[in-house]
């Protein structure tokens, strides 16, 4: 939650912007790189305060260092920018080098049986080393790139305003899904929420195949200045998403029990029907996703910020109203049920139904029969 406090929007805000205009983004970067810092620190300082008071000081340092790596994470938005820039290729191979040494660390901590608390320097790491390869790359591609005072300040204020919009919408997405848990876990037994959470781990696990399609397409359609050219190249990504979903949702519909059953035993039986209902709550939260970015390329930050707002009570009314009476399958359909309102019925309310024509030309595969 701190992270994306810290992080004031700059996944949509910073990507939109590098996409549109390079050099005003690597500007924006520059100028507002500090003022994550400070929030993260404004908000982590009471929290680890808190631990420190309440926690053994094993617990603190644990505690301590995930804060670092949370920190670090926080400031590297310059994977936002490779990713904007269709760079994802370095992001991974820096990634996989900071998990890499992470997880030789351990085995080292592990093989020498030191002192646990030497866990700590890998929990950093793994955030540390992508973050230092992705500055020190950013700035020798943009040392040159200089920034005035004056403007700075003009944006710190555009973070400042579009960003608070982002950050409560952003925490809506961090909390609802969520709440499912939380509630079953107080409304039934620990047995109903391990069963949802087998459930819902399969059901998302193949999302990030559907997110990295979304992430390289995002750049065409925030840099095109014709709103109709962008329509159609945003039906387009739906399409192209739907062919992909399409055959998870076959696979998870007859041999998801088989899957349960291989990797988690006869004692999870009863998460297949959680799976199925899950598996499509995730294919239509991947529409979401395409959704909000178009509705982000129209700076509807503060419609997103409301209506994050609301699927957050709808999503906690249909949780406890279905979970008392269904359990663990009213916790799954209240999850469906909260994903499709959030991709249609309140979507249409901005900018004249523009979603609504959005979704309509993905129904009739207009993209397909355009001249």
């Amino acid at each position: 939650m701190v992270q994306v406090v810290a992080q004031l929007g700059s996944d949509v805000i910073i990507f939109k912007r590098v996409s549109k205009n390079y050099i005003s983004g690597v500007k924006l970067i520059n100028s507002t790189i500090h003022l994550r810092l400070f929030v993260y620190l404004l908000v982590s300082i009471p929290i680890l305060c808190f631990f420190y008071f309440t926690k053994d000081s094993d617990g603190f340092l644990y505690v301590l260092a995930s804060c670092l790596a949370c920190l670090f994470s926080s400031l590297d938005v310059y994977a936002i920018f490779y990713d904007a820039k269709l760079q994802s290729k370095k992001n991974t191979l820096v990634n996989i080098l900071g998990l890499l040494v992470s997880l030789v660390f351990r085995w080292i901590i592990a093989f020498l049986m030191l002192n646990p608390l030497v866990l700590c320097i890998p929990i950093v790491l793994t955030s540390l080393i992508p973050l230092s390869i992705r500055y020190l790359s950013f700035r020798k591609e943009h040392k040159y790139v200089l920034v005035k005072i004056k403007n700075k300040a003009k944006y710190i204020k555009y973070i400042l305003v579009s960003g608070s919009n982002l950050v409560v919408s952003s925490l809506s997405v961090a909390i609802y899904p969520r709440l499912a848990v939380l509630m079953l876990g107080y409304y039934q037994s620990s047995a109903q929420v391990g069963i949802l959470s087998v459930a819902a781990t399969l059901a998302g696990c193949w999302a990030f195949v559907c997110n990295s399609v979304i992430t390289s397409f995002l750049p065409g359609i925030f840099s095109e200045k014709d709103d109709h050219k962008a329509l159609l190249k945003t039906s387009t990504l739906n399409i192209i998403i739907l062919t992909l979903v399409m055959p998870v949702m076959i696979i998870v519909y007859f041999f998801g029990g088989y899957f349960i059953k291989l990797l988690y035993g006869h004692a999870f039986a009863q998460s297949y029907v959680p799976l199925v209902i899950l598996t499509a709550s995730t294919c239509v939260s991947m529409f979401g996703t395409i959704s909000a970015r178009f509705i982000a390329k129209y700076s509807g930050y503060s419609f997103l910020s409301k209506k994050m707002f609301c699927v957050t009570l709808i999503s906690i009314g249909l949780n406890y109203f279905l979970i008392r009476h269904y359990g663990v399958l009213g916790a799954a359909f209240a999850t469906l049920t909260t994903e499709i309102l959030s991709l249609t019925i309140l979507n249409y309310f901005f900018k004249k139904g523009i979603i609504f024509r959005l979704h309509l030309s993905t129904l009739i595969m207009k993209p397909l029969f355009k001249k």
